[in-house]
């Protein structure tokens, strides 16, 4: 083990070295409880697994009219084949994902004696699974079936969001918002530099599709599973340099 540098104040200080005392404690401590290593490689490992369920059975496929699948499977998005799977699986992966995150911060916190709170980034993760299951039967009430006006005057909003929905990635953004709402509690500049730069990328991905004039064959059967992945390497490389920078704070 190398020796830390010590940051206790002693009665010999003087009070502006008392305060750097203090001020290094700080962030040692802010360091020290850091452990978003794990949700950031747990949310980019279940993204790559769900990448089959994105994967059409033709060679260039149509976009579909809405399937009449299951509520809970709203996650899962109209337009892709295999729609019901994916929205039970990633149903089962968010809430499994945010509990086991609730579970490794304890976990880590009883080990180094100092925790993040955490419970805002579960709830903030759990309610988010929650309105991506409510989220596109409200969107396609007010597009379909509202009134004109009220439909006109929110197009702006429901048709890309019902995109996002169709194509099966508001699980991604439910994923971005538990990071940045993690980002927040853990005060820490690189998972808000990972969190934004993820959920950047899935708004990015998403503006291609709703503005891309596709023509018939545009699409190839692997298309809506790159659309889908292209955001994960941000979660696993910023995941990996996070646990490599712990080992070596530990070393």
């Amino acid at each position: 083990m190398s020796e830390q540098p010590s940051t206790t104040p002693n009665s010999r200080d003087t009070p502006e070295e008392l305060l750097a005392s203090v001020a290094a404690l700080r962030r040692h401590t802010r360091i020290t409880r850091h452990a978003y290593w794990l949700p950031l490689l747990l949310f980019g490992v279940l993204m790559a697994g769900a990448a089959p369920l994105y994967v059409e059975s033709v060679e260039s496929p149509d976009l579909r009219v809405s399937q009449d699948n299951p509520a809970l499977t709203g996650l899962g998005g109209d337009f892709l084949e295999r729609s019901a799977a994916l929205g039970w699986y990633w149903l089962v992966a968010l809430i499994g994902g945010y509990l086991l995150s609730l579970g490794w911060y304890r976990w880590h916190g009883a080990r180094v004696g100092v925790q993040t709170p955490t419970r805002a980034y579960v709830i903030a993760g759990l309610v988010g699974t929650l309105v991506g299951l409510v989220l596109p039967i409200v969107l396609r009430f007010l597009l379909l079936n509202a009134a004109t006006v009220i439909s006109n005057g929110t197009s702006w909003a429901t048709t890309p969001l019902l995109g996002i929905s169709n194509r099966g990635m508001l699980p991604h953004l439910v994923i971005a918002m538990g990071l940045l709402v993690l980002a927040r509690l853990e005060r820490s500049r690189g998972l808000t530099v990972v969190a934004v730069a993820y959920a950047a990328a899935v708004i990015l991905v998403n503006i291609y599709f709703q503005t891309a004039d596709f023509e018939s064959g545009d699409l190839n059967r692997y298309s809506f599973m790159l659309a889908a992945l292209l955001p994960a390497p941000i979660l696993l490389v910023g995941g990996s340099i996070a646990l490599f920078t712990t080992g070596k704070r530990s070393a």
